[in-house]
């Protein structure tokens, strides 16, 4: 299931960070990425200010730590996580907490709504939702605007969007709040 695996085995490098586990030689680092380190640990693993791929996939806070991130960070494509459970007109982020972790529930992250708001706000494309309602494919503004690249459906939410709800329900009931509050 691992967004970057394929491509490493077709030579691609980079840093990949995880809260539990660590393998240097594959530039694997333990780390816990929160809203208060995102931009401290890009400076210590020396992340390029422009990079190819970021992949933000942690189950909980990820809405969080992109809009967090730095604006010198600009990855030409992001691939993050989005909470499939809600429909594509659903705004909802769920509650901050750095000790977030995903409890198998329907709690977890944003809605693609919110993460699309937030990549509008960023400067960023909607280009792909994979078939499974795990992941959404963003790409910079910019190089869309200076290339002959066009994408089917780009920004159009209610066709790209796939609503999943395999996961059983937040027993409980904890509460979430808009990505247009957490952007003003």
């Amino acid at each position: 299931m691992s967004k970057t695996w394929h491509l490493r085995e077709k030579g691609w490098q980079g840093l990949l960070l995880d809260a539990e586990n660590e393998n240097h030689s594959i530039n694997l680092h333990k780390e816990w990425i929160t809203v208060e380190n995102v931009n401290d640990l890009f400076h210590k693993y020396h992340v390029p200010h422009e990079i190819d791929l970021l992949s933000i996939d942690l189950h909980a806070n990820d809405f969080y730590i992109w809009q967090a991130m730095s604006e010198s960070f600009k990855p030409r494509m992001i691939v993050i996580n989005y909470n499939a459970n809600f429909s594509s007109d659903e705004d909802k982020v769920i509650i901050y907490n750095p000790m977030q972790n995903w409890d198998y529930t329907n709690y977890y992250g944003g809605s693609a709504l919110a993460l699309f708001n937030l990549a509008r706000k960023k400067g960023y494309s909607l280009v792909h939702a994979d078939s499974w309602g795990v992941s959404l494919f963003f790409v910079r503004d910019d190089l869309i605007e200076n290339t002959f690249w066009r994408f089917k459906d780009m920004n159009d939410l209610s066709k790209l969007h796939v609503q999943m709800t395999w996961h059983r329900q937040d027993p409980y009931s904890r509460s979430y709040v808009s990505s247009l509050e957490l952007l003003k």
